[in-house]
């Protein structure tokens, strides 16, 4: 069976002598690896199907759960995640993200559409850090795990004394447990102030770099106790 479906792709493995397995994310069918075959020869029309960020339509042959690529038209390649080492680390989170905490064959549209907002975005040159902090904390929330900095998670409470509880979320003081992160007043802030914004008015905001680190540096141990330990998002954290 031949379907056609808009995806995205988010890294391509070398496979056999000619071919590269691709893992794709579409709205339609999720995370789906993606046989392409002879696209590792120099005169492969087909060879940019398979390079990483490179959105498209793709038409695929279907056998069961396993796809070849037929054809793709290109729609961006997202050149300017390329342009800068900083931006294109930020990239590498949000492919992550889809790699390592989603299933395979779970179709998400909204997660998609987030996805490529949040790579146009950054494509486009607005602040790397606060677009990745954005990206993650939009990904919590439609994983379930949202973190709400403007409250208590277990009772409530308005504070300014925050905490990341690796169990219950943001808490205050009194509802926290054993394996909890204290969240500064600031990072608080400036993260409950992203959340949900839309990424062309991210720019509005002026956080100090160390603010940003600070952020994602957060962020990256809430995830890693959630899902998986970022490598893209350390290396991005020190290479900023």
């Amino acid at each position: 069976m031949d379907l056609t479906t808009k995806g995205l792709a988010l890294r391509a493995t070398d496979y056999k002598e000619n071919d590269k397995l691709v893992a794709l994310y579409t709205p339609d069918y999720g995370k789906i690896t993606v046989h392409a075959r002879g696209v590792r020869k120099s005169n492969a029309k087909l060879r940019f199907a398979v390079d990483q960020f490179c959105f498209g339509d793709y038409e695929l042959a279907a056998t069961g759960d396993r796809y070849t690529l037929k054809n793709c038209q290109q729609i961006s390649s997202f050149y300017g995640l390329r342009e800068d080492i900083v931006v294109y680390y930020a990239a590498c989170c949000v492919a992550e993200c889809l790699l390592s905490c989603t299933e395979e064959g779970q179709s998400d549209p909204v997660l998609f559409v987030e996805t490529l907002r949040a790579l146009e975005a950054l494509a486009d040159g607005r602040q790397p850090l606060v677009v990745t902090a954005r990206f993650v904390t939009g990904f919590l929330e439609l994983s379930g795990f949202r973190l709400d900095f403007t409250r208590c998670s277990v009772c409530g409470e308005k504070t300014r004394h925050m905490f990341v509880d690796m169990q219950r979320g943001v808490t205050c003081d009194g509802c926290r447990g054993a394996e909890s992160i204290a969240v500064s007043p600031i990072v608080a802030t400036s993260l409950a102030m992203i959340d949900g914004v839309p990424y062309d008015k991210l720019d509005n905001f002026n956080f100090t770099l160390d603010c940003q680190k600070d952020m994602l540096q957060l962020l990256n141990r809430y995830i890693a106790h959630v899902f998986y330990p970022s490598k893209s998002m350390t290396e991005l954290i020190r290479l900023a």
